[in-house]
C-alpha cells in the first residue's frame, strides 16, 4: 500500500473492526509488559470511544492476580470453549479449530490453547485484517470468502462461550471486561446448540437440546493447554 494512498470505506471500516477484535482478545490474555506494549499500540486506532475507555481501563487496573484469579486453572470465568460444549469430543474439537487456523495461516501470538477466547477472538481480528487487505486489492472473492469465514466461526465457536461467559462475567468480574464480553454477545448473539458429535451414550434420545449455559460452579471444567 503505498504512502497516502486514499482508503475505500469499507477497507477503512474493516480496519477499524481488525482493532477492535485485536483489543477484545487482548484483554483476555495475560497482562505481561508486551501485553501493556500492545494495549497502548492500539489505542490511536480504537474508532469507539468506549473502547478507548475500556482499553484505559485495563492498564490501569488489569493485573497478573486477576488475570489469574478470573481465567487461571481455577479461576471463577472459565474461557475455554470447551468448557461450554457439553458432550464434545476434545480432539475433534481441537481439530477443527487447527483446521481454521491453518487454512488462513494464523499462528497466534500467546501460548494459550486452540479453543482459547483469547486465541479465538485474536483469529477474528487476524481475518478482518485479511478480509480489509483484499479490499484494498480489489480482489472481492477473497474478501466474500473471509467474510463467509467469519461469521461461520463466530456463530459456531465464539457464539458458544461468549453468552455463558458474560453470565460469569456480571458476577465476578470488574466492569471494563463486562462492557467487553457483551461487546463480543452483541456481535455473535445467544449460545447456538451444539453441532458437535455426542460421545456413545452421554445423552439419550430425548434430551438432543444442548445448553451453552455456563454450568454451577463446581460443574465448571478447566483443561491445561
Amino acid at each position: 500500500m503505498s504512502a497516502g494512498m486514499q482508503l475505500e470505506p469499507a477497507a477503512v471500516r474493516l480496519l477499524e473492526e481488525a482493532a477492535e477484535w485485536r483489543l477484545l482478545g487482548l484483554l483476555f490474555e495475560y497482562p505481561s509488559e508486551q501485553w501493556r506494549a500492545n494495549v497502548e499500540s492500539l489505542l490511536p486506532n480504537l474508532a469507539v470511544a468506549e473502547l478507548r475507555e475500556v482499553a484505559k481501563a485495563a492498564l490501569e487496573q488489569s493485573s497478573e492476580g486477576l488475570h489469574i484469579a478470573l481465567f487461571g486453572p481455577a479461576g471463577t470465568v472459565p474461557v475455554r470453549e470447551v468448557t461450554y460444549r457439553g458432550g464434545v469430543q476434545f480432539g475433534y474439537l481441537m481439530a477443527e479449530l487447527s483446521a481454521y487456523y491453518g487454512a488462513f495461516g494464523y499462528e497466534p501470538g500467546v501460548a494459550e490453547a486452540s479453543d482459547h477466547l483469547a486465541v479465538q477472538l485474536g483469529f477474528v481480528a487476524f481475518l478482518k485484517l485479511k478480509q480489509a487487505y483484499a479490499e484494498i486489492e480489489g480482489d472481492q472473492e477473497k474478501a466474500l470468502l473471509t467474510a463467509a469465514a467469519i461469521a461461520e466461526f463466530l456463530r459456531e465457536h465464539i457464539a458458544t462461550q461468549a453468552e455463558p461467559v458474560a453470565q460469569r462475567m456480571a458476577e465476578f468480574g470488574p466492569e471494563y471486561l463486562e462492557t467487553v464480553i457483551r461487546r463480543v454477545v452483541a456481535y455473535v448473539g445467544p449460545c447456538p446448540r451444539s453441532a458437535y458429535p455426542l460421545m456413545a451414550g452421554e445423552m439419550d434420545e430425548n434430551e438432543q437440546e444442548m445448553s451453552c449455559g455456563a454450568a454451577a460452579s463446581d460443574e465448571l471444567v478447566q483443561l491445561e493447554p
